[in-house]
């Protein structure tokens, strides 16, 4: 939901933020004073805090306990990070305006309805803020993080008990295989694929222009600021448009089939020619909004085994050896299609041996395929558009 704090709101808001940075700072100094590490004794400093320094008094107790909470989360990521032998170093203290976000949790809040879509909502010691509620909210609500983006603009999320029970898995009758790549963001093993919309190369240009005109800005000064806000939104503003176009595209793959197969690849990216434009297409958050929304609609989500899919035919079981610029798969079996399309039949292949699934009518070998059916059926959605179907039959 979206906040709209007056100037006085805003400042309380701000230096909360400041403080919960100074409390986390605090409790991770503490932390490594530590010999051996003692939670219950790092957490009874907060009452200590607010005694000694009355700054303190102006945040939630709830508030400062959750900053304890922040610290052990990312010491217990960091230590699993340590186990799978990554080279990490240890906690480091946040400087000023790393801090982004401050959460009550369990207390400290309250959401006044007015029964219109703007409602308010009261945050202990710091007052009243007009909200614009996205969606109604029925459950009771157990948190609220407020984040402030670098735009200027304030967001709260909230963590609602609602009581209902998960959907029952449906019957698995329509099953598919999603490939990934950064021609074809998507090909999926019924022949449909989507180019990639590369949102961040169309806006590239826009980007370059407004950090040239920050740079000639003098640091600190006002207009400087101002730039940096432009800059920010200009960010914010692709961020959107990229996650409406993942939304959309994991929509439609949960509306239309009951069990869906993609690559289980590895979501950190290496420095490479390509890194770019793999964070730009986003695989591991295409992946993210699958998987919660087909938990959400009863259905099911696999993550398959993803070496090997390219190489292998997936007709014959041929290993086939194809550099990157290989774009077709050519079989000795005389199986000839895209590369992308042989590989999103070889997760549906790979999909369908992890559920233990048997179509009523035919198996993956008895499809009929050859080159001229596969060019007849081939369709290309180069586009999205809110109010038209996102997919139709090629």
């Amino acid at each position: 939901m979206s906040l709209y704090p007056d100037k006085q709101t805003e400042e309380k808001m701000i230096v909360t933020t400041e403080l919960c940075r100074q409390t986390y700072n605090t409790l991770l100094g503490e932390l490594n004073s530590q010999k051996e590490i003692d939670r219950s004794q790092i957490q009874g400093i907060i009452p200590d805090m607010k005694i000694a320094d009355n700054r303190f008094q102006k945040l939630h107790s709830k508030t400062m306990q959750y900053e304890c909470y922040r610290l052990f989360s990312n010491l217990s990521a960091l230590v699993k990070s340590k186990d799978k032998k990554r080279k990490v170093g240890s906690l480091r203290y946040k400087g000023k305006k790393w801090f982004k976000t401050f959460t009550y949790n369990q207390s400290g809040f309250k959401l006044i309805y007015t029964g219109k879509r703007y409602q308010t909502l009261h945050l202990s010691k710091i007052g009243n803020i007009p909200i614009k509620c996205h969606r109604h909210i029925n459950g009771k609500i157990k948190q609220i993080t407020i984040k402030h983006e670098a735009s200027g603009k304030w967001f709260a999320s909230i963590i609602e008990e609602t009581g209902s029970k998960p959907k029952i898995k449906a019957e698995i009758k329509k099953v598919v295989g999603i490939d990934v790549g950064l021609d074809n963001i998507i090909y999926d093993s019924d022949n449909h694929f989507i180019k990639n919309p590369r949102h961040l190369k169309k806006n590239e240009a826009k980007l370059k222009s407004l950090h040239r005109k920050m740079s000639y800005k003098k640091k600190g000064s006002k207009n400087r600021n101002k730039m940096r806000v432009r800059l920010a939104r200009q960010y914010e503003k692709i961020t959107n448009i990229r996650n409406d176009f993942l939304h959309k595209t994991s929509h439609y793959y949960v509306i239309n089939y009951d069990a869906i197969g993609m690559e289980n690849m590895p979501m950190t990216v290496k420095k490479n020619i390509f890194a770019k434009s793999r964070l730009d297409a986003s695989w591991g958050k295409l992946r993210q909004y699958i998987a919660y929304k087909a938990e959400s609609a009863g259905k099911l989500y696999v993550p398959v085994d993803y070496r090997g899919t390219t190489q292998i035919c997936s007709q014959c079981g041929t290993r086939v050896r194809k550099e990157l610029w290989d774009r077709t798969h050519k079989c000795i079996c005389g199986f000839t299609v895209s590369r992308d399309y042989n590989s999103a039949l070889e997760i549906k292949k790979r999909l369908i041996k992890e559920i233990g699934w048997e179509p009523s009518e035919y198996t993956l070998a008895e499809i009929p395929l050859t080159a001229e059916l596969l060019q007849d059926r081939s369709t290309s959605y180069a586009s999205v558009k809110q109010e038209a179907p996102f997919l139709g039959l090629g």
